[in-house]
């Protein structure tokens, strides 16, 4: 999963068990974070230095509610590990009808980043919260479809990724999770949701050599499948993506 939505569903993920069980929030930092900050649109002399200095001053103004928002569909999958480029955001619902998002901007330091998010203010107001659904149907038909891709141009590994997704989906038992930076949430999250996540999580094959998106294209375009390659390919990122949204925000 690219490093930049990874932070904010964790983000997100914290913030919303905190808020369920009117706690401090809980927040496992992912090993390559070097530095968070905060900036508001509201108080720009003030900056949180840290997850914990924010929810607590997003407490303060009258945080309710919390959602993790990236858009639909995608395109390009050449550029999806890179930084500052997913749009994804944290959007927050306040108690005086405020709502706000924030935005991240990576910064590479010495193999460890700095992160600063800024906050905007949400013009016109949503007039109600965004709402997912179970794609797990859908899911599971680009998933078998494009496994017949895979095998049809001679990428069978990645056939068998996308098959073992669909066994999830199906209710497999998962691998023990709990010690990644997710972990400390899984117990408190519907199955449904602990399956679409694991699933998006591994049928997520998308990067640099040795990728989907590495040598399948060419093969494709020798088979004369380049158009299936490139529409299943599309349809797979948005399920990933429906996937995450439903995992994060809906339980």
């Amino acid at each position: 999963m690219n490093i930049e939505i990874a932070q904010i569903c964790n983000i997100v993920l914290a913030t919303k068990s905190a808020l369920e069980k009117r706690n401090r929030i809980r927040y496992k930092p992912i090993y390559y974070e070097k530095k968070v900050e905060f900036i508001f649109f509201n108080n720009k002399k003030y900056k949180a230095k840290s997850v914990e200095e924010w929810f607590d001053y997003c407490i303060d103004r009258g945080l309710q509610n919390i959602k993790f928002l990236i858009p639909l569909p995608i395109k390009d999958s050449n550029f999806l590990n890179f930084t500052n480029i997913s749009q994804a955001s944290i959007v927050c619902f306040f108690d005086n009808k405020l709502v706000t998002y924030f935005t991240p901007k990576w910064e590479d330091y010495n193999n460890e980043w700095h992160i600063i998010y800024t906050e905007h203010e949400w013009e016109p107001p949503l007039k109600a919260k965004p709402k997912f659904y179970d794609n797990t149907e859908d899911f599971k038909d680009v998933l078998n479809r494009i496994a017949i891709l895979a095998d049809k141009i001679d990428f069978q590994n990645f056939g068998n990724i996308f098959r073992k997704a669909i066994s999830i989906l199906n209710g497999e038992e998962i691998e023990n999770i709990q010690k990644t930076f997710y972990g400390i949430y899984f117990s408190e999250l519907p199955k449904i949701n602990k399956l679409l996540f694991y699933a998006s999580d591994i049928s997520n094959v998308f990067g640099g050599m040795g990728s989907w998106n590495d040598s399948p294209p060419y093969y494709a375009h020798e088979k004369g499948l380049e158009s299936e390659y490139d529409s299943l390919t599309e349809e797979l990122l948005t399920q990933i993506r429906l996937a995450l949204l439903y995992f994060v925000n809906e339980w």
